[in-house]
Order: C-alpha cells, then sequence, then structure tokens
C-alpha cells in the first residue's frame, strides 16, 4: 500500500497511523509474557486516552479519500486538541474534586461518548454526501463502486468498534476498573481482523487499480506477452512523450509516466482479444471503465502516445476484426451488411468506406482477391 500511494485511492497515511495504532495496542494486550505492559502500561486511563487518536484519524481519511487531497495541512492537528484536553485535565490531581468531575469519573465517560458520536456523525455526513447517496461524480465509475463499497464496510465496522469502546469504558466506571477500554476488545479485535483480512483478499485496496491491471500484466503467458509487446513497437504507438502543453497534462504526465506501456498492453488487448469495439458506443471513457482507470488517463494516452486518434484507432480494430471474421469464413453463411453490423458499424456505408480506406480494397475486392491466392 506504502509503495504505490500516489495511484492508490484507497490508502493515505491515515489509514497507515489507524492500523498501527490498532496493531500496537492489541500487540501490547496480547503479549503478556513479554512484559510490554509493564513498560507503556496500557490499562492505565491516561494512556489509553491516545487511543482515541483513531477516532479523528478515520474521519481524516475519509475525508482525503473523498477529495484525493494529496497533501496534509497543520489545521488537520486542531483534530487531536481534544484528546491533549482531556488528557491534561485527567493528569492533575487536583482536578479531581473540581467541578469539572463533579460527577465523578462516569464524567469522562460522558466527554469520551460525546466526542466519538460526533465524529461519527461527521463521517456519516460526509460519506452520504460525497459518496453513498452522490449522483454524478468526477471518478472512474469502477474506482467509485470500489470506494463506495470499501467506505460503508468501513464505517459499519467503525461504528461496531465505536460501540464496543463505549460498552467497555462505562462497564469499567460503572465498576471501578481501571479505565482501559478493553473489557469488550475480543469482540473489537474480531472486527479489525476482518477488515485485514478485507484488504488482504481484495488487491485493489492494496495496490490501486492502475498499479493492480499494472501486476497482472506480469502472469501472462510469456508467448502472449512477446506478441503484445511487438504491437507496442508497432506503428499505432509510441512510448516517448511528445512536446506537453497544458499544465494539467504535465501533471497527469508525472503520475502515469510509468503505467504508459501497461496501458496500451490493455487497450490492444481489448481490442483484439474482447473486441470491445463491436459496440457502436464504445469510448474512451468505457475503455477506461473496463481497465479501472481515469477517462483522463485514456485520454492523454492517444493525445500523446498514439500515432492516430482513437477514433481512427477505432476504426483500424474494426476492420482487422472484419478481415479476421473473412479468413474464418463468416462471408459463406452471411452478408456483407452483417459483417458491418458485427464489427460495430453502425451500417454498410462507413463500413465500405473505411475498409477501403485501411485496405485500399472495397470488402467485395478484398474477398475476390482473397479467393484467387
Amino acid at each position: 500500500m506504502l509503495r504505490h500511494y500516489k495511484s492508490n485511492p484507497f490508502c493515505n497515511f491515515f489509514l497507515v497511523l489507524i492500523f498501527s495504532i490498532v496493531s500496537i495496542r492489541y500487540l501490547i494486550h496480547g503479549s503478556y509474557y513479554l512484559g510490554l505492559q509493564t513498560f507503556l502500561q496500557p490499562d492505565s486511563g491516561l494512556y489509553s486516552l491516545l487511543y482515541l487518536t483513531i477516532v479523528p484519524a478515520s474521519y481524516l481519511y475519509y475525508n482525503h479519500l473523498t477529495l484525493q487531497e494529496k497533501g496534509y495541512k497543520l489545521k488537520d492537528l486542531k483534530h487531536i486538541i481534544f484528546i491533549v484536553f482531556l488528557y491534561f485535565i485527567n493528569s492533575i490531581e487536583a482536578l479531581d474534586n473540581s467541578f469539572i468531575f463533579y460527577f465523578g469519573p462516569i464524567t469522562n465517560f460522558f466527554f469520551i461518548a460525546i466526542f466519538i458520536l460526533f465524529y461519527l456523525l461527521l463521517i456519516f455526513n460526509l460519506l452520504s454526501k460525497k459518496i453513498w447517496f452522490r449522483k454524478n461524480h468526477d471518478l472512474n465509475k469502477e474506482h467509485f463502486k470500489l470506494i463506495k463499497n470499501w467506505t460503508i464496510i468501513f464505517f459499519v465496522i467503525n461504528v461496531l468498534n465505536s460501540l464496543m469502546v463505549l460498552i467497555s469504558l462505562y462497564t469499567e466506571f460503572h465498576k471501578g476498573l481501571a479505565v482501559s477500554g478493553k473489557s469488550m476488545a475480543i469482540f473489537s479485535l474480531i472486527f479489525w481482523l476482518f477488515i485485514f483480512f478485507k484488504i488482504l483478499i481484495s488487491p485493489e485496496i492494496l495496490y490501486g487499480l492502475p498499479i493492480l491491471n499494472k501486476t497482472l500484466l506480469k502472469f501472462s503467458d510469456l508467448l502472449s506477452e512477446k506478441k503484445e509487446i511487438i504491437s507496442i513497437t508497432g506503428n499505432n504507438w509510441v512510448l516517448e512523450t511528445s512536446t506537453i502543453k497544458s499544465t494539467q497534462d504535465q501533471k497527469l504526465q508525472e503520475n502515469i509516466s510509468t503505467d504508459i506501456e501497461s496501458y496500451i498492453i490493455e487497450v490492444d488487448k481489448l481490442s483484439t482479444e474482447k473486441l470491445v469495439f463491436r459496440n457502436q458506443k464504445t469510448s474512451q471513457s468505457d475503455i477506461a471503465e473496463k481497465l479501472g482507470v481515469p477517462t483522463s488517463h485514456i485520454v492523454y494516452l492517444f493525445k500523446y502516445h498514439s500515432k492516430i486518434s482513437f477514433s481512427e484507432y477505432r476504426m483500424n480494430s474494426r476492420i482487422q476484426d472484419a478481415i479476421s471474421l473473412i479468413e474464418k469464413g463468416f462471408l459463406n453463411t452471411e452478408t456483407f451488411e452483417s459483417l458491418a453490423y458485427k464489427t460495430g458499424f453502425s451500417s454498410y456505408n462507413p463500413f465500405f468506406i473505411a475498409f477501403k480506406k485501411i485496405t485500399t480494397f472495397s470488402p467485395q475486392d478484398y474477398l475476390k482477391h482473397k479467393n484467387t491466392t
């Protein structure tokens, strides 16, 4: 996740922070014979308060996930002010009998409960507006669907863990036990293990879809891989970028320059193996959706790494498909009109014009030439 965080919308600093805190906490509680409890004293109330950092970190994770912000701002530190305040007032013994703790230690429970519920409401409001109930969005559809499902699962786990913490704290305050929030830790552990397991079986979360697509190419058959690479160095594609004019394209180049080769291979594979252009409406956004990348990446690919436009590439792919069908005897039982519709043309006329432009033969002349050779 850390290696590919630039291309992985699911991972940012706050998710790593959350997992680190959770892992360290359960490592300490679960390793009695190592003596870590004596050194870090997780059972004392003050140290357990630091565990609350997970709450604002979760909100900041969702915020950066939905807004796709790349930088981190100092103003984010305002979210730990309450935790510092709570730690401070509990560290001063003189405040034990002050008006702040008029109702006794249970006051801390109300502080923490309000804090947790406040952030859960913030997160719900953020996700419901930006993802769950949003109809129009800028993200690629495949990315959007994955992010939506992931945020629903992770938010449910957040709610369940919050309930376990509040129940634990209430039980500990009520019974006069040392406050650590671990009375219901076994249930919280199960919830966190579910999230860890979800990530391990979801490579799109570990890598991000662009890197995942590139990684999966390594497992392709060696012969087909060589055949595909030949197409990269053919007439259509160029790996070297021509002069980039717009600032936006320059920024995009920095992000996807290492992915260009895998994009080319995947686009050619969609054309020659998946035959996506048999659908008359196939567009650059459709290609992007199938690859799981933003449409802007495919637009950039054809703008700077293709010698022909997308419409020309689509037309050429359809004619190559038509030639392949002719070679397989499609016209033995079907008409030229059927061949045109089969390969994605709206009618015979544009098929005839495209066929002659690319092969220099009309479809009929090509068939006669084939039969005489």
